[in-house]
């Protein structure tokens, strides 16, 4: 949304002034959110501002209309009322402009983007998961602070965003009123007439407690390519499956377009973990780079490499470290968990607290991929034919249907690298597919596996349920409940 500024001066001033600081003053004065939307003309809204030694706050820009209720300096609070009628000057949307004070007359700015959202609010509330899906520009999303599937609430205190894939992919995260909140725009059009989309691309948000510690994270997916529409499922061994893997932006058709194969791939899952994480930066995994990851600060942030220990390796230290990749452990067969195996943590029967599909969808267990096979076409190609499909076409044995997966490759269970393939004529290596599943096997757990072998190995292999070591990090495509 396009941001104004409108030079209406209000001053109000609160709070007692108290005694002299020292030499060295220090204060603070921000507004987390750096907004507050309300959904209708009339309404009122709110949002905390955390300060330091600020005993005034003076109004220095105020949009036309706009109605400042209330600056409590004692709860934290700025009360804003948005105009109801729009027979003047009145505005849909501008700039707050708020300078506080020291004690000693040193003075700090905050801006605050106030606004009437232009489409209703999208409301998950009561729909608790830990991915949500973001088809929607201009909106305003909501949603429970709840773990996964659950309905109890946790001892929130503030949100933040941990990553994005973008900057400003989402904005104007807030928690008010017991519910979290975020904002999602939309591209720029050539002119007044051009189609409103999204930018893709996907993020975290965190919920942390009074004492600023980290207590669960969720994934919010954001794209044009809406993975729950119905041209976008299809339908394996019986069951509804997405075209998309869990975090992808677009389809890959095997057409070898670059563009399509690089927002294919989606995000990647150690076994059991709900937490995403990124992919490659480019389409062929050149030098083995990571894609960009902004935090809150608009700043490059980067995925953390952690070995299994007895402190790291557990199921509550990885849900409140979700940057982190954790090694295997070789004393474990390779999981990520420090000491035994806990196969509840994805389960074949049930969509668990810790999977990480959206509400209404789940990891699917192996039988689901039991009556594929490549496609008679696709085998009998030459490996120079195939090697720009980046996937294969999969056919149903049973139905004879074929369904088209993209080869993402993995993270490697020894050092969190991406692994897939390279692009050498000379030594072609062949690209690998890997999707979790939540079936196990002893200490392994199963993935449906395929790959292209070269004119350096003898046959192109596929398995409905490989065994995989647990701390390999693979995509996933969820299937319906």
């Amino acid at each position: 949304m396009k941001r104004a500024i409108y030079n209406i001066v209000l001053v109000m001033v609160l709070g007692l002034v108290i005694g002299a600081c020292s030499k060295e003053e220090v204060s603070n004065f921000v507004v987390p959110t750096e907004s507050i939307l309300v959904s209708k003309p009339g309404e009122t809204g709110t949002t905390n501002f955390d300060s330091r030694n600020i005993t005034s706050i003076e109004v220095t820009t105020l949009p036309t209309g706009w109605v400042i209720n209330a600056i409590d300096l004692y709860k934290g609070t700025i009360t804003v009322t948005a105009p109801s009628s729009f027979k003047d000057d009145e505005v849909t949307e501008g700039d707050l402009v708020l300078t506080g004070y020291t004690p000693t007359g040193k003075s700090t700015t905050v801006t605050v983007y106030l606004a009437i959202l232009p489409n209703a609010d999208i409301d998950f509330t009561g729909q608790s998961a830990n991915c949500y899906v973001v088809t929607q520009p201009n909106t305003r999303y909501k949603f429970d602070p709840f773990i996964g599937g659950e309905s109890e609430a946790l001892e929130t205190a503030r949100v933040e965003l941990l990553w994005e894939t973008r900057r400003n992919l989402i904005e104007y995260i807030d928690f008010n009123h017991g519910r979290v909140s975020f904002y999602v725009g939309n591209q720029v059009g050539d002119d007044d007439d051009a189609e409103e989309k999204l930018y893709p691309g996907n993020a975290l948000i965190g919920a942390f407690n009074a004492e600023g510690e980290l207590i669960w994270s969720w994934h919010i997916w954001v794209t044009n390519n809406d993975p729950m529409a119905a041209e976008n499922i299809t339908t394996i061994n019986g069951r509804e499956v997405m075209k998309m893997n869990l975090g992808a932006i677009s389809l890959n058709d095997g057409s070898g377009d670059e563009a399509k194969i690089l927002a294919s791939y989606g995000l990647y899952f150690q076994w059991g973990r709900k937490t995403p994480l990124p992919g490659p930066f480019t389409w062929n995994f050149t030098q083995n780079e990571d894609a960009r990851l902004y935090n809150a600060d608009e700043e490059l942030c980067y995925l953390a490499y952690e070995a299994s220990t007895a402190d790291t390796g557990t199921e509550a230290w990885s849900n409140l470290n979700p940057i982190s990749v954790i090694l295997g452990n070789p004393e474990n067969n390779y999981n990520w968990l420090y000491s035994g195996t806990n196969d509840t943590l994805w389960s074949t029967e049930v969509k668990t607290s810790n999977d990480p599909c959206p509400r209404g969808w789940r990891v699917p267990d192996s039988s689901l991929y039991a009556n594929l096979t490549i496609a008679e076409k696709d085998d009998a190609m030459s490996w120079q034919e195939a090697q720009p499909m980046y996937g294969w076409m999969l056919k149903d044995t049973t139905t004879g249907e074929e369904h088209f997966f993209t080869a993402a490759g993995r993270r490697n269970y020894l050092d969190g690298r991406l692994d897939n393939m390279n692009t050498n004529l000379e030594l072609p290596v062949p690209w690998s597919g890997y999707y979790w599943t939540t079936s196990t096997d002893g200490a392994m757990a199963t993935a449906m596996y395929f790959n292209l072998n070269t004119n350096t190995r003898t046959w192109n292999g596929f398995d409905a349920a490989h065994p995989m070591q647990r701390a390999n990090a693979l995509p996933i495509r969820c299937v319906r409940e």
